[in-house]
């Protein structure tokens, strides 16, 4: 069965900072949308990915080779879905040097502001496991050069090796790549920057300070992606030619009647567990962007990447160990479709990170790969957040960063620079598909 959901958000922001208190006068509207949607609910932050792979790619743009992508295979690994893959472009020549002669089981490193907002709350609800967090804007893990190293007792000398710093006292998964700037605050500023471009009647200051009114948006920003994504602010190169979305975008088809065929699914949201107990079922809801110009068809089976028995197998649910099913319901090019994936964890009797791989083929056509990493825990703390073994995500700088302790929860940046005081959020409509897949 096939159901729309709308993206629209109603909000009623006040313009300007002289009216402003601690909290901006605003309308919210509950939405499982939005990012304030998941204070509540979830302990994984991979259910903003979608924004966060957007506010990454508009830092990169700001500032190039601050944040490059990496990918998980042959020796590196992800212990979960909320693992964003950016780091900066030394810090990853570095990590890859690691990974030619040592596995590397990656539990978080670059976050953005959307990520650390809700371990944040998380934090201060006392919910998902989550000991320390920074306020947002100013954990180590925007500076675009942390990693947590799930196995990384036996991976000291070789990061170490590398470059790598492993000096933060009490915090042992933390390393740090300290050649590299500490660039906390671009992800800030490239939030705003998403934000005033689909809401051109409602701007906030590109200051790239975390103040109330860049939190007030913040919360209403829907949790898979602004409909405009990142674009360069170069006049001459003002959209971003990966962005499907942009109707400006140069290499997007003249004729809409013959356009090129591209195959491509982005993952935009995971909203399942980063830790599970052994032998235990748990339900992963991805929801995909379909960023070809071809749609993709009910019958596109879900099968691994490598032909191989995935470690995830649900005998109950799945068409076989190395097919999970089919897509079940069309999903057309621009528009956003959800896969539910339920997954049995191996019966285990010391921490195991999984990660399974799997492409989505019709006949010929692939149209991309969706990833599942868990990690199975013994010791009962199933349920909560990966980024949970961040004894010290607190603010305070790595040694020798030369910065401050943190500050404040709010600073004063982020006023209102737009005059309209009807707030009215300005995101092109953009359907939502749920796709149930038929139990076999």
């Amino acid at each position: 069965m096939t159901s729309l959901r709308g993206l629209m958000i109603l909000g009623s922001l006040l313009a300007g900072c002289a009216e402003m208190a601690s909290d901006p006068n605003l309308s919210e509207v509950s939405s499982d949308v939005t990012v304030s949607g998941y204070v509540s609910s979830t302990c994984s932050t991979s259910v903003v990915i979608g924004l966060s792979k957007q506010i990454a790619d508009q830092v990169a743009i700001d500032t190039p080779n601050s944040l490059v992508k990496f990918e998980a295979g042959g020796n590196l690994t992800f212990t979960s879905n909320a693992v964003l893959p950016y780091m900066s472009a030394n810090a990853k020549t570095a990590l890859m040097q690691v990974t030619a002669g040592s596995t590397i089981q990656v539990n978080s490193g670059f976050r953005t502001v959307a990520q650390q907002y809700l371990l944040y709350k998380w934090y201060q609800a006392g919910r998902c496991g989550i000991t320390a967090a920074a306020t947002p804007g100013n954990s180590n893990h925007q500076s675009g050069r942390a990693l947590d190293v799930q196995n990384y007792s036996g991976r000291v000398t070789a990061m170490t090796n590398k470059g790598w710093a492993h000096d933060v006292s009490g915090d042992p998964v933390h390393f740090d790549y300290l050649s590299s700037p500490d660039i906390r605050g671009k992800d800030v500023l490239a939030f705003q920057e998403l934000w005033n471009r689909n809401n051109p009647n409602d701007t906030i200051s590109e200051d790239g300070d975390y103040g109330p009114m860049t939190e007030a948006r913040l919360k209403l920003a829907p949790a898979t992606g602004f409909a405009l994504g990142p674009a360069a602010s170069d006049p001459t190169n003002p959209t971003d030619p990966t962005d499907p979305t942009d109707p400006t975008d140069p290499t997007q088809p003249t004729d809409p009647t013959n356009p090129p065929r591209v195959l491509g699914a982005n993952i935009v949201s995971v909203d399942g567990p980063d830790k599970m107990a052994p032998d235990a079922h748990a339900a992963f809801s991805i929801t995909l962007m379909n960023v070809g110009t071809v749609d993709i068809p009910a019958a596109t089976k879900i099968v691994t990447v490598d032909g191989q028995p995935s470690d995830l197998y649900d005998p109950d649910s799945w068409t076989s160990s190395t097919q999970v099913g089919t897509v079940g319901s069309l999903i057309r090019a621009g528009q956003l479709g959800t896969i539910d994936i339920d997954v049995i964890s191996p019966d285990v009797t010391e921490e195991t990170p999984l990660f399974s791989q799997f492409k989505l083929m019709n006949g010929s056509d692939n149209f991309g790969t969706i990833d599942v990493a868990v990690t199975v825990t013994p010791n009962g703390d199933d349920g909560t957040s990966s980024e949970n073994g961040d004894q010290h995500d607190d603010g305070t700088p790595a040694p020798g960063d030369g910065k401050s302790d943190a500050e404040s929860p709010l600073t004063t940046g982020g006023c209102s620079a737009g005059g309209n005081a009807s707030g009215l959020m300005m995101f092109a409509p953009l359907a939502l598909f749920a796709i149930r897949r038929r139990r076999r």
